[in-house]
């Protein structure tokens, strides 16, 4: 993904027009869309955007319309700042947020393996734990990683959530200093464990920040596929109940055939699938990209619970996350919408299918996450109050 491609687009608005949210006829589509492109911060529009990136998939003409509104909240930025409640959300080990939280409630074991996994590797290949995955490090600790060796690097960040946010110098900085990480470690081959981690080094930070990776990136999706494909990872084939899927919001850019992969591995666990409503590359936001244009917890709840009432519809009994982010979103709101079906990590539905017992720390590491978030927002109000 680059900034929005003027030459390329033609105007026709079928990017909002198509949008999961809000939707708008044909002609008001038309008229926000020139109204952004020539320098409007139309609320209508970038205060109701979730994020899910959806409208990168529907442009036919690769205009990419996401871009131009990182552009517009790249000038918010600039103006105004950000409220300081984002501190909380920002993977800066400085600020009061969930990772510097961890200590308080991740287990021995999880700290233990943290420690392991943040020494330099041994190898030229790793699977990659970005952020996210520091938060639920025990995803990883499984034996369907045997032989890969599993690397994270802490106070690192790919910068995909600042560049969201129209933080473009903190996202370029970010990615810049991971990219040298690797580099400096001998890094080639990287599988990315997040989704978001792999399109940022293989499109956002290129396209936009200007940074190269210089590494071979490839989706956890697409090695997991070939390990089941090659028999090196057998799976008992078991007829397990039904699933609906959760895909994220970086789907709309990455290859269409990764979702369709999350699909046939999860029919490979012996789940029969039923989809939500806007799925695969135009799926909905699990909620927690309605922060980056809203600023307002009211509307990342509702966006949420929008997704979770999808699920529920479904009658699946089993909804399967393949991103971090949404997994543990997802169980967030299950807490407080439990008719909604549980949520699982498509990683741990292949251990289940491979005979490996996953140790499932959700529900109860959700309400970890939520106390480590309102403790990171009571640090922040007395840290602003005192200043």
């Amino acid at each position: 993904m680059r900034f929005y491609e003027p030459d390329s687009c033609d105007d026709c608005g079928d990017c909002l027009k198509a949008c999961p949210t809000p939707g708008f006829e044909d002609a008001a589509a038309q008229r926000l869309f020139a109204d952004i492109r020539e320098g409007a911060f139309v609320t209508s529009v970038l205060e109701h955007c979730t994020g899910c990136m959806s409208c990168e998939s529907l442009c036919e003409k690769s205009a990419h319309p996401y871009g131009l509104l990182i552009e517009r909240y790249a000038e918010r930025y600039e103006a105004s700042g950000i409220p300081w409640i984002f501190d909380g959300a920002m993977p800066r080990t400085e600020s009061a947020n969930l990772w510097s939280c961890l200590d308080k409630w991740l287990t021995p074991r999880e700290k233990a393996n943290i420690n392991v996994w943040s020494r330099p590797p041994t190898g030229k290949e790793v699977l990659f734990l970005g952020c996210n995955q520091r938060i639920t490090p025990y995803i990883a600790d499984s034996r369907v990683f045997d032989g890969l060796e599993v690397f994270t690097a802490p106070g690192e960040c790919c910068g995909e959530f600042y560049l969201r946010l129209g933080m473009l110098d903190e996202a370029r900085e970010s990615a810049l200093s991971l990219s040298r990480r690797f580099r400096e470690l001998g890094i080639e081959r990287v599988i990315a464990f997040c989704p978001a981690c792999q399109n940022t080094m293989e499109h956002l930070a290129p396209g936009i920040l200007g940074v190269d990776f210089d590494v071979e990136t490839v989706s956890l999706v697409d090695w997991l596929a070939e390990r089941v494909e090659s028999g090196r990872l057998k799976l008992d084939g078991r007829a397990r109940g039904t699933a609906t899927i959760q895909d994220p919001c970086h789907a709309s850019m990455l290859d269409a055939g990764v979702a369709e992969s999350v699909r046939e591995l999860v029919r490979a666990c012996g789940y029969s699938i039923r989809e939500m409503d806007n799925c695969g590359v135009t799926a909905e936001c699990c909620g927690i990209g309605a922060s980056i244009a809203r600023y307002k917890l009211r509307d990342v709840m509702a966006t949420g619970f929008r997704r979770a009432r999808q699920a529920a519809g479904t009658d699946a009994s089993t909804t399967i996350a393949w991103c971090n982010g949404c997994y543990m979103i997802g169980n967030m709101f299950r807490i407080v919408y439990p008719v909604a079906p549980r949520v699982t990590h498509l990683v741990e539905a292949i251990q289940e299918a491979s005979g490996e017992q996953p140790v499932r720390r959700m529900p109860r590491r959700a309400f970890d996450l939520l106390l480590a978030a309102s403790e990171a927002t009571a640090r922040g109000l007395v840290s602003k109050a005192t200043t």
